[in-house]
């Protein structure tokens, strides 16, 4: 999911630098018209620079004329009084004589709708006049009429366009996200049915739908487990029950053997116990647990079991370089691990029980080896496989501690020897 919002975040980035250039580029055709449409007419000061330089015994002169013609303007000289004494093109609503009024209202605003610009010459004034929408005429300068429109209208279709991509790039998203995350929804409304297909692992959101595949992956092993469990746990209770039930069946209440009740309802007891066990040590909390040294832990087991059995023998061998090596455990769970397999080894060999702690590469080993014959290797990929069918025997302690080892960060490992069977614990240093 994170790497669907990094790639959709990716996207946005891109977008948004594409909208970018793309209004740099408007800003530049925007600078460009600009240009183009204010050089369309000459500015005031340099056309009354041409006319001075080209003046003979008059400003108006066929020179100047024609610059003037060119540039679709006209002009007019006045006198101290008003009078006009020199013009060209001059309109005919435009006066032959003005008075001062007349003068301040063209020189400041705009004279017959023409935007005017005066100079002064001497006792007199040029005027020149510009076509009428050329320029503005503003109090403190002028601006191109026909650009303060097209700038407008550029505004307005700029503002149009953004809206429209960015109104484009939404329904493009909202769509692409829709498409991509309408598979998932469907695929978590049947999430545990039969029915359940598995998502495409593809596309920006394959990392979600990975893990929805693999909640379902999950939730069948789940259920299989459980189906397995139950077969597994009716296997080895109908044998201990119907023994009990072939002894409650006899006539004769003396020749009843109670002995064999215990035994066989001590067995079912012990097959339960362990399933609990298997069961809450998937919700253990190891905020709880303490480092502790596993040495004492192993020494006290090997104690209590010689004590037990005092005519066996367990050799203990300590191939450590530091004594006192620490690990985070529930030292309860972490002595039922050992005791398990230990246990096992003293049940059903003979021979002598070798434990040894060492270790490798920042890694306590903690290994058990005895000299029987070893387990099935269909009991050892059973156990690895998590799979309770008809291993309650030999291998359901095997299971419980492998589950404890992994409670404890660790990992197990389980093969036969021929003779023997090893078994190891591989815990990393705190």
């Amino acid at each position: 999911m994170f790497n669907y919002i990094i790639k959709r975040f990716k996207k946005i980035v891109i977008r948004i630098l594409a909208l970018l250039f793309f209004l740099i580029f408007l800003l530049m055709v925007f600078l460009y018209l600009n240009y183009k449409l204010g050089d369309k007419y000459p500015n005031p000061n340099d056309l009354y620079t041409y006319v001075e330089n080209n003046k003979t015994y008059s400003y108006l002169n066929e020179k100047n004329k024609d610059f003037l013609k060119e540039n679709d303007i006209w002009a007019f000289r006045l006198d101290k009084n008003g009078k006009v004494i020199e013009s060209f093109n001059k309109p005919r609503q435009v006066k032959d004589k003005f008075d001062l009024t007349d003068v301040a209202s063209f020189t400041r605003y705009y004279l017959a709708d023409y935007p005017a610009f005066t100079y002064i010459l001497g006792d007199g004034l040029l005027v020149f006049a510009y076509p009428k929408n050329s320029l503005d005429k503003l109090p403190f300068n002028y601006y191109n009429y026909q650009n303060l429109i097209f700038n407008l209208w550029l505004i307005v279709i700029f503002l149009i366009l953004f809206l429209l991509f960015v109104y484009v790039f939404y329904r493009i998203d909202i769509k692409n996200i829709l498409k991509n995350i309408l598979p998932l929804q469907k695929a978590i409304d049947k999430l545990y049915e039969d029915d359940y297909e598995s998502l495409d692992e593809d596309g920006e959101l394959k990392d979600l739908a990975l893990s929805i595949n693999k909640a379902n992956e999950k939730y069948k092993d789940l259920k299989e487990g459980q189906d397995k469990w139950i077969r597994g746990l009716s296997h080895d209770v109908r044998t201990p029950l119907a023994k009990i039930s072939w002894e409650l069946s006899k006539e004769n209440i003396a020749d009843m053997d109670r002995g064999k009740i215990q035994d066989q309802v001590q067995k079912i007891s012990n097959i339960l116990e362990g399933l609990n066990l298997t069961l809450s040590l998937t919700k253990m909390d190891k905020e709880n647990f303490k480092e502790e040294n596993p040495l004492k832990l192993i020494r006290k087991l090997i104690v209590d079991k010689l004590n037990e059995n005092p005519r066996r023998q367990i050799i203990f061998e300590n191939k450590l370089e530091k004594q006192n090596p620490r690990i985070k455990m529930d030292s309860t769970l972490f002595y039922r691990m050992l005791e398990n397999i230990l246990k096992n080894s003293l049940v059903y060999t003979d021979g002598k029980i070798t434990v040894t702690i060492s270790e490798s590469n920042d890694n306590l080993i903690i290994g058990i080896l005895d000299e029987g014959e070893g387990i099935s290797e269909n009991i050892i990929r059973k156990v690895y496989g998590e799979d309770l069918t008809n291993i309650t025997k030999h291998g359901l302690g095997i299971f419980i501690s492998k589950q404890i080892a992994e409670v404890h960060g660790g990992s197990f490992s389980i093969r036969n020897k021929n003779p023997g069977l090893e078994v190891k614990f591989i815990f990393e240093y705190n």
